[in-house]
């Protein structure tokens, strides 16, 4: 369900999550609705024949009653909820009965045989219900096209008990027998309106719109719900609920486009840079490529970018670099290959002179040896004198 906030415009979720369900937070068919003075909301969750009870803030609901209750109610559809001033809730289902709580649990208080009819003992397919200020109940009874009024036999706190129509009802809340006809479709020339005006349609289909998903409804007497719904393809339930398309709005993600296949299977159409079975998956533009100079590739969304190192590279592989670093390059490798030669050289010149030497007796720089030594002893022989002058005026 999904409240309007006019002070905004936007809709908040307070019940339910879309999906049709019987678990905690999830509900399927919701009619009737209640929300008592503690801001706590009663919710006739009518296709799991029960009624949720959601506490103010919260999104997981307590079952206030289903199928199986100490009292043996059995819920059939319940459509209308409503607490009275004691604190009592009453529920409507299309199982032609208005159940109460009490202090013993769960009681048929209208409508209890279960069959429809027009007696003051029946109902026939009652959806909704409401209180006036001195307690009379009045109900929508659909499929006998009436609004049905029980008025309050008493409003004396304490309990009594009468016999009538074959039922024990505690007439400190209603007495059936005292069930009148309240709009009836007599007064309107067209028996398939009623109202006061003549303008309410009296089908069953145009007042409940029940069937889900553009499905189509239909009255017939061939089930107790009075109708039945046509749904489209790849629809199903009893209100065309249940959604069992191959391809549904959220099936192909990130953009794909779902392709349904003859054998009820679908096939997802990926948008560029997606691929898997739902087009989950980003495709990696990086796997085989190799940025060079150490740049690094950045995968995009339909290809990839090599993110080269500083501004000395470019290219879409980083492999081009700039004139300033192409001459540096240069001069490095001239520079290094100068070392090298002249390194070869020395060693090739000491290799040739021990060769002369060792090999072919001539040794180029023994005269250069024998002067250094003559240098040495000349020095050694004729020691150098260190002189001070003195002058004399």
């Amino acid at each position: 369900m999904v409240p309007l906030d006019n002070s905004t415009n936007t809709t908040v979720i307070v019940a339910g999550n879309t999906t049709c369900g019987p678990s905690a937070n999830t509900l399927c068919t919701p009619f009737g609705i209640f929300i008592d003075s503690n801001f706590d909301l009663y919710v006739a969750d009518s296709a799991n024949h029960r009624v949720q009870l959601f506490r103010s803030g919260q999104m997981n609901a307590m079952t206030v009653t289903v199928n199986g209750t100490s009292n043996g109610i059995l819920l059939s559809y319940p459509t209308s909820v409503m607490i009275d001033g004691n604190g009592y809730l009453y529920i409507a289902d299309l199982g032609n009965r208005i159940i109460r709580s009490g202090p013993d649990g769960y009681n048929c208080v209208i409508g209890c045989i279960g069959t429809s009819g027009l007696a003051s003992s029946q109902l026939n397919q009652p959806y909704k219900l409401a209180f006036d200020s001195h307690g009379n109940i009045f109900v929508l009874d659909v499929g006998s096209s009436l609004i049905q009024k029980f008025m309050l036999a008493t409003n004396s706190c304490k309990s009594t008990t009468m016999m009538t129509s074959s039922q024990i009802i505690d007439t400190t809340v209603i007495n059936v027998r005292t069930s009148i006809s309240y709009f009836s479709p007599l007064s309107c020339s067209n028996t398939a309106y009623i109202g006061l005006n003549c303008s309410i349609s009296s089908n069953l289909c145009d007042m409940l719109q029940p069937c889900q998903n553009n499905g189509t409804c239909n009255n017939t007497n061939q089930n107790s719900l009075g109708y039945i719904c046509s749904c489209p393809l790849h629809f199903n339930g009893t209100y065309c609920q249940f959604d069992d398309r191959p391809c549904k709005p959220n099936t192909c993600i990130n953009n794909g486009i779902c392709i349904e296949m003859p054998n009820i299977t679908f096939m997802c159409k990926c948008a560029n840079g997606w691929k898997g079975d739902r087009c989950e998956i980003k495709i990696n533009y990086c796997a085989n490529i190799t940025c060079l100079n150490n740049g690094v590739c950045r995968s995009l969304l339909t290809t990839y970018k090599c993110e080269c190192l500083g501004q000395s590279y470019s290219g879409k592989y980083c492999e081009k670099s700039t004139n300033s670093l192409v001459v540096r390059k240069v001069i490095s490798k001239s520079f290094g290959y100068i070392v090298i030669i002249a390194l070869i050289a020395v060693v090739v010149f000491i290799m040739t002179l021990d060769i002369l030497k060792y090999f072919f007796g001539i040794d180029p720089v023994r005269k250069y040896w024998r002067k250094l030594k003559r240098k040495k002893k000349i020095k050694k022989s004729n020691p150098q004198v260190i002189r001070r002058f003195t002058y004399v005026n």
